[in-house]
């Protein structure tokens, strides 16, 4: 994909806004919310104040310029020369309108940096939404859950959580898959009652946080066949993991 990069320096020579060209992951058109650390973001001091949606939709992350201690941190190369957010522990973004699918499918590209084995959230709850989770549970597992959808507490083993990684995760209606790198780590049956309401990147409830770094994280609010999950990997393998450098 075409990686020129251009970055631009707002009058105040404060805020700087980063950007590259756009493709819709792997060809897979019809993400529903697409934050990537390598566009749209903008940052003060080092700290994101705005991660801009890609998927045009409007599901933006924020937090804003009052509450700088709970900005997360903008960090360059960290992953084949590509930028992170980086949450430490007492930060997070408030998604502008939540992301509510029914059915869906994840992507997340990052890690969790917790050093003890409490949960680093990745997307979670907010203001008066349902207690509905994406989580790293601990140094091997991913947890899902949906109070009030009727979804129960998932657990997965999927290997290091403490290394870069892609974690997916889709629901169609019936089932739950859940992958690591494209592989295949967990599938149970369920069923819903509602939607999956994820109000917050990093945050349960502004009560407990993220230790962690994420790159990327591509959401679609339907269950994508097995054809283009396979491809989305693929795009983000490409990407993040070049030459096979990835942690099976």
């Amino acid at each position: 994909m075409n990686v020129g990069k251009k970055v631009c320096s707002l009058i105040c020579g404060i805020t700087l806004a980063l950007g590259l060209a756009t493709t819709a992951p792997a060809q897979t058109p019809g993400a529903d919310m697409w934050l990537r650390a390598d566009v749209g973001v903008t940052i003060s001091n080092g700290k994101v104040t705005h991660w801009g949606d890609q998927s045009g939709l409007g599901h933006h992350a924020y937090m804003t310029g009052t509450n700088v201690a709970r900005q997360p941190q903008w960090v360059s190369g960290a992953i084949n020369g590509l930028p992170v957010i980086r949450f430490g522990g007492t930060q997070s973004l408030y998604l502008s309108t939540p992301i509510s699918p029914t059915q869906f499918t994840m992507f997340v590209v990052g890690k969790n940096s917790n050093p003890g084995e409490g949960f680093s959230m990745i997307l979670g709850p907010g203001g008066n939404s349902p207690n509905n989770q994406l989580r790293w549970e601990n140094g091997q597992n991913v947890l899902a859950v949906g109070t009030g959808n009727g979804m129960p507490a998932i657990t997965a083993d999927v290997g290091l959580t403490r290394d870069y990684h892609i974690l997916a995760a889709r629901y169609d209606g019936s089932r739950l898959n859940i992958y690591r790198n494209g592989a295949l780590k967990l599938s149970t049956g369920l069923r819903t009652q509602g939607p999956w309401t994820l109000a917050q990147v990093g945050a349960w409830y502004s009560t407990h946080y993220l230790k962690g770094d994420l790159a990327e994280v591509v959401t679609y609010a339907s269950a994508l066949p097995d054809g283009d999950l396979q491809a989305t990997t693929s795009y983000l393998r490409n990407k993040y993991f070049p030459a096979g450098k990835i942690a099976e």
